[in-house]
């Protein structure tokens, strides 16, 4: 029988718990995406509570794939590699393995991010961000895939245990998986193996980069959670194909930012995203009226629910020999140990629960009963444009 403390292998890579912490934006990096001591101290924290593996915040493989948020991770530079050493190195002399989450945004950015127009699939309008990208020519996708090749080495040679592809939650990779942001009529577009062609090039490019026995994960959305967006009966075929393919381990993931931060599950803190984001404090003072009074109804966030990401994980499960990771809802111990137990899927990933409390594995470990103390406010998510993160535990902050 599996168990939650129960050592595991997937290649080179050897962890002593099937707890993960899911990529989560700290925004603890500088303006060039070198990582600050504050971020050190915050993985330190995380190894000394128990989890076996951290995921890194994403990290933006060229300068054009950031996001609007400040403080993002970079892997664009080979001068990024001495400085994630040392902190590599920290992190596992404090007892836990690290890999890093590796991203190009597309359209979900801002031009003031990036200098420039973002890039998308298709001129598909980003009605979150007020965005409209310019389509990807074959040039910007052939240096694309080679920027995610470089990433992957520049993660291995930094020392990092393993390296994730982010294709989730509306970023620039699942803008290519999902039929309402791809839209294209060429090899690209259309048909699931052509929506699939990126996966597969950059698959490969990182595969040739970082070697045979190196771990390569990848974030995925098994739903897109929004009426155009990528059906559970096409990710599940992608899934299989991405096992196929040679990946080492797939998260399952859902949502993007556009459709009401659909992928967190809980309170939609208007009024924090209008005093706090700089795209919403500057919109005009009836449009910032309306939503703070009809801001849910016109948004319908979703309800939170425990394991709300377990049905569609456990489907991926069936289909897959690959390592499955399930995120979202996971709040209560019995829940991690039966998920694992009965096989529904193979690690357990935490991102808001281990914002709220970073020493929560060890107290499941130690055998204490009690829920996670997260309340499912997302503050945390709505003051990042100015704040590292932070757990609010509900506490709601002034205007910005």
């Amino acid at each position: 029988m599996n168990g939650l403390f129960q050592p595991t292998r997937i290649k080179s890579l050897t962890l002593e718990n099937r707890l993960v912490r899911s990529a989560t934006h700290e925004g603890l990096a500088d303006e060039d995406g070198f990582p600050t001591p504050s971020l050190l101290t915050l993985y330190q924290r995380l190894a000394k509570g128990g989890v076996g593996l951290i995921i890194t915040g994403f990290a933006f493989v060229s300068p054009d794939g950031k996001c609007m948020l400040g403080g993002m991770l970079g892997i664009d530079r080979d001068r990024h590699v001495e400085a994630y050493r040392r902190l590599v190195d920290q992190v596992h002399s404090a007892g836990a393995r690290i890999a890093m989450q590796i991203v190009h945004c597309g359209r979900q950015t801002r031009p003031e991010a990036i200098g420039q127009q973002p890039l998308a699939p298709s001129a598909v309008r980003d009605k979150s961000l007020f965005v409209t990208p310019r389509p990807m020519t074959e040039d910007d996708i052939e240096r694309v895939i080679l920027a995610f090749g470089q990433a992957a080495r520049r993660v291995r040679e930094s020392g990092f245990d393993a390296v994730q592809v982010h294709a989730a939650h509306g970023y620039l990779l699942n803008q290519f998986l999902c039929p309402h942001t791809n839209r294209r009529t060429d090899r690209w577009g259309g048909s699931i193996e052509n929506r699939m062609r990126i996966i597969t090039r950059i698959y490969r490019q990182c595969r040739r980069e970082v070697g045979p026995d190196y771990p390569i994960l990848i974030k995925i959305n098994a739903s897109d959670a929004m009426k155009k967006g990528l059906k559970p009966e096409e990710s599940l075929i992608m899934a299989r194909m991405m096992s196929d393919l040679g990946f080492d381990g797939l998260e399952i993931s859902c949502g993007i930012g556009e459709d009401g931060l659909s992928m967190s599950r809980g309170d939609l803190p208007v009024e924090a995203l209008l005093d706090h984001w700089e795209i919403y404090k500057n919109k005009n003072p009836l449009y910032r009226l309306l939503m703070r009074r009809l801001g849910r109804m016109i948004l319908k966030p979703r309800p939170f629910e425990p394991a709300y990401n377990l049905p569609l994980a456990r489907a991926v499960k069936g289909l897959v020999k690959t390592p499955v990771f399930l995120v979202g809802g996971l709040c209560h111990p019995q829940t991690l140990h039966r998920i694992v137990e009965r096989g529904e899927a193979d690690y357990v990933a935490l991102s808001r629960a281990l914002i709220a409390d970073p020493f929560w594995p060890r107290k499941i470990k130690d055998g204490r009963p009690e829920p996670n103390r997260c309340l499912h406010c997302n503050l945390c998510l709505a003051y990042l444009p100015g704040r590292p993160l932070q757990c609010y535990y509900g506490k709601r902050l002034g205007p910005g």
